[in-house]
């Protein structure tokens, strides 16, 4: 890899080391991923740190076309960006790919470095208390003025967040996301795909997958009613959280759009998802990605078309005010950073 003529020149004593990046990557290691499979690795180098696609763990049936693995990578960049800065560093982050290296996804550069911030270590923190919440939410509606800050947090020049929240609109998208849903669930193949990411603790070392504590379990007498259904992880394997009453869920539902399809729209949408993840929990708000509709190229298409929107649907999340503390949920497992960081000669 080349050096960058712009960062060429920088002090040495402004380039990131081995220690302030270890600790940063301690944090984005805590992005969402599908399936949680954690599809990055990292590079620091003399030029800076770089964002590499992990494509040995791109899921082959239910992402052909790594769509998910750019939004889980780009989850995971804004996340060690967030880090770099409470620690006081000033960084510029250039999103690829690289045309040359589609796998070089990012690159983070010091230039500069200060005190540290105190209101990004709040979101810092945030990001670390914050888990993917199955569970039903409590019947507490999440009101305009809310949705606004989620929006405005979310939001940038390529990416951006709406609520799809008029009856009609619910209905139409409960629809796609149910037909989805279903689709998925009469493949073999997918299915089969996900049972290989499932984890039981008692059988399989936990670094990564969905292990069974975080999984709903609905007892045959306890049916729950959402009419935008979740990701059922209960195959093969029983869920560790017991939902122990009917419940009837309307929880807020928010859309990851862009206003372009590529590489790097995908990418930006992923850091769009994570700044709402972050806010929402700032906000004591639980969420959880529903992307059953946005799983596939043909699921989105006819999602934009049966939804009548102008911008490229990328993500899905429900968004709701968790029935109990978030922290009563186990942390899904994640790799150590010593798996993921390669340190270059020059690093």
């Amino acid at each position: 890899m080349t050096n960058d003529p712009r960062t060429a020149h920088v002090d040495p004593s402004l380039r990131l080391d081995v220690d302030s990046v270890r600790a940063a990557l301690q944090v984005a290691v805590r992005a969402p991923s599908i399936h949680n499979t954690q599809p990055w690795r990292w590079r620091l180098d003399g030029d800076g740190l770089a964002l590499v696609a992990d494509r040995a763990r791109q899921l082959a049936v239910a992402d052909p076309d790594g769509h998910s693995l750019l939004i889980s990578c780009g989850a995971t960049l804004y996340l060690a960006e967030l880090a770099l800065r409470a620690a006081g560093w000033q960084v510029r982050t250039r999103r690829l790919p690289d045309p040359a290296n589609a796998d070089l996804l990012a690159r983070l550069d010091s230039v500069g470095h200060g005190d540290a911030d105190d209101d990004l270590a709040k979101q810092m923190e945030a990001a670390l208390r914050r888990r993917s919440d199955r569970r039903p939410f409590a019947d507490a509606q999440i009101d305009d003025r809310d949705c606004e800050l989620l929006r405005a947090a979310s939001s940038d020049s390529v990416a951006y967040v709406d609520f799809p929240d008029t009856p009609d609109r619910h209905v139409q998208l409960a629809a796609a996301v149910s037909w989805a849903d279903r689709v998925e669930r009469n493949d073999q193949a997918y299915v089969a795909e996900m049972q290989r990411w499932l984890r039981d603790p008692d059988v399989h070392a936990l670094v990564d997958g969905i292990p069974a504590g975080v999984i709903p379990h609905v007892a045959a007498e306890d049916r729950r009613h959402t009419d935008v259904p979740l990701r059922d992880f209960e195959v093969g394997i029983t869920g560790g959280q017991l939902i122990k009453h009917d419940v009837d869920e309307r929880p807020l539902i928010a859309v990851v759009f862009t206003h372009a399809d590529g590489p790097s729209d995908h990418l930006q949408a992923g850091v769009a998802m994570m700044r709402l993840m972050v806010q929402a929990e700032l906000m004591g708000l639980a969420t959880c990605p529903l992307s059953q509709a946005v799983d596939f190229a043909a699921f989105r298409a006819r999602l934009q078309g049966r939804m009548g929107w102008i911008g490229f649907p990328q993500m899905m999340l429900r968004i709701g005010r968790p029935s109990t503390p978030i922290t009563e949920l186990p942390l899904t497992p994640r790799r150590p950073v010593t798996a993921i960081l390669e340190l270059a000669a020059s690093g």
